[in-house]
């Protein structure tokens, strides 16, 4: 709840459609400019993170790393601007919830036997 109420006050406002397909592609579109979770799984967010990366858009984890699908956090944006200025305002407020034990972003999903990742 922090993260959207701190959203709310540093953003002309936040939209949350209940669906991550459909927010990524909102993203995509450009209606809005980002999207971030924790804890989607992979079959909330494969088609929409190719639209969004087809369109020119970027996915990473809320630590700014690559993002794959097993990851348990994602944040996108439509340039490269606002993925800084996102990562900016997401990054501290991760690293406490970390701290506090309130989040799990560094383990990932279940990972097939002999699947690499990028």
């Amino acid at each position: 709840m922090d993260f959207f109420r701190h959203f709310t006050h540093v953003s002309r406002g936040v939209r949350r459609l209940g669906a991550a397909s459909v927010d990524l592609c909102q993203v995509a579109l450009g209606l809005t400019e980002a999207y971030y979770e924790f804890y989607l799984k992979p079959w909330d967010v494969c088609a929409g993170i190719l639209i969004v990366e087809e369109s020119g858009g970027q996915v990473r984890t809320m630590d700014g790393g690559p993002y794959t699908v097993f990851d348990k956090s994602m944040i996108c944006c439509n340039n490269d601007q606002i993925m800084t200025e996102m990562l900016g305002h997401i990054q501290p407020k991760v690293e406490a919830l970390k701290r506090g034990r309130k989040v799990d972003v560094e383990t990932k999903w279940f990972i097939p036997d002999g699947y690499k990742i990028r």
